[in-house]
């Protein structure tokens, strides 16, 4: 290994050669752009399956009984195929994928439509946000004493965050007599602390004296 520092010309051709890291363009990201990978598969559904894997399966459906029936489904059910079991000689993989396969068109049917509706919600309170606009530059008195009482009679969330705090005062309940009387009567009588004698309190007074000279005498030295 060598110990010199390369020339700077060494160092610069061996830069460019390496090229730059560039982040991606508006063309190389596609028709996803900056869509997660894991929620690009969870959208395309399943790969299709290799050639030697799908004459595996038409095999398998030669020797199975009929299959591929489905049943009538009404509104918005799903279509449920009916072979839907593993069959004789089928890998647990290869079950899966085909049942995969099978709600693949029902599962981005019901995630496309539940995209769609969350798009028309966010549409229609823009909308309601601009009526309410429109009314509070015609007349902002009628607009603000409107949204008062809508505020009034508004429904509460039902979510509740962690940190909620609560509007309303608790309810103390007074505990009944007999339960006050009964835990007076088993409480514990403490003795009462009884007076210090003559010489103790003198002995104290002194001592408290003595505190007091000491701490004036550091005081007026300081």
């Amino acid at each position: 290994m060598p110990r010199k520092r390369a020339k700077q010309s060494a160092r610069l051709a061996q830069r460019s050669a390496l090229g730059y890291d560039l982040p991606p363009q508006a063309k190389k990201r596609g028709e996803w752009g900056d869509t997660p990978r894991r929620a690009i598969e969870l959208l395309r559904g399943p790969p299709p399956p290799s050639k030697k894997l799908r004459i595996r399966k038409d095999d398998l459906n030669e020797n199975a009984p009929t299959a591929g029936a489905k049943t009538p489904t009404t509104g918005k059910t799903l279509s449920i195929p009916m072979d839907m079991h593993i069959r004789h000689g089928e890998r647990l993989k290869d079950f899966n994928e085909r049942v995969e396969q099978a709600f693949a068109h029902d599962i981005n049917q019901t995630m496309r439509s539940n995209l769609r509706s969350e798009s028309n919600r966010k549409k229609r309170q823009r909308r309601r946000e601009l009526f309410k606009e429109k009314k509070r530059a015609q007349d902002p008195i009628a607009a603000q004493k409107a949204e008062e009482d809508e505020l009034d009679f508004a429904r509460a969330p039902l979510s509740r965050s962690l940190h909620d705090v609560v509007q309303a005062p608790p309810t103390l309940t007074a505990r009944s007599k007999e339960r006050r009387r009964k835990t007076e009567d088993a409480a514990i009588q403490l003795p009462e602390r009884a007076e210090p004698s003559a010489a103790r309190q003198r002995i104290l007074d002194e001592e408290r004296e003595r505190v007091i000279q000491q701490y004036r005498a550091q005081k007026h030295r300081s």
